[in-house]
């Protein structure tokens, strides 16, 4: 018998109107988290043609999570399985999915700006992907973190206890990374300069 449980992490929950799946421009553009391991990547759409429009336009458009608005996030969920035995549930057999999801800008008009600013542009995505990817890096860690304190538990009560304290240590490690990297603007995220 199997007994389907859930567990879900969700960390800066509310996210901005975006489309489904990323449009093949913002796939070519962020390429590492396009191809990051059980990652969505999904982009809101920026328009505006001039470095402070963009600005003006992503503060309008981009992802807010408690109160608060960022450039990009990245999101997920844990869910794990527990089969039992003899009608025991058995933590050696805690099977522990994830799921990720990135949001950054789509800038539609990229090829319309200026060399420099254009420049100034990619920099700034690149550090924004950069930081994004770290993120997920976190939460795919925090997975195998959490099949295994699930699996080394003496019973399914205190692995659901030991996943649980895994899944709050990885929000608080994301957390962190942001408060040490000022939400990537210490690795280059700023734009405009």
């Amino acid at each position: 018998m199997i007994l389907s449980a859930m567990a879900i992490l969700v960390f800066q929950a509310a996210e901005p109107t975006t489309s489904e799946t990323a449009s093949e421009r913002l796939r070519l553009a962020a390429p590492e988290a396009a191809s990051f391991p059980n990652t969505t990547l999904r982009g809101y759409v920026v328009q505006a043609t001039s470095p402070r429009a963009i600005r003006a336009e992503m503060n309008r458009m981009r992802p807010s999570a408690n109160g608060r608005s960022h450039d990009a996030t990245t999101t997920w969920r844990y869910s794990f399985r527990l089969t039992s035995s003899n009608g025991r549930c058995d933590p050696a057999t805690a099977e522990v999915d994830h799921t990720i999801s990135i949001i950054l800008p789509d800038l539609q008009n990229r090829d319309r700006l200026r060399r420099q600013d254009k420049q100034a542009w990619d920099r700034y995505f690149a550090a924004l992907q950069s930081h994004e990817v770290n993120h997920a890096r976190i939460a795919q860690l925090g997975a195998q973190q959490y099949q295994s304190a699930m699996r080394s538990a003496p019973n399914c009560e205190t692995g659901r206890t030991a996943g649980a304290e895994v899944a709050a240590a990885v929000s608080a490690a994301s957390v962190e990374y942001d408060r040490r990297t000022e939400h990537g603007r210490r690795e280059g995220a700023v734009f405009p300069n």
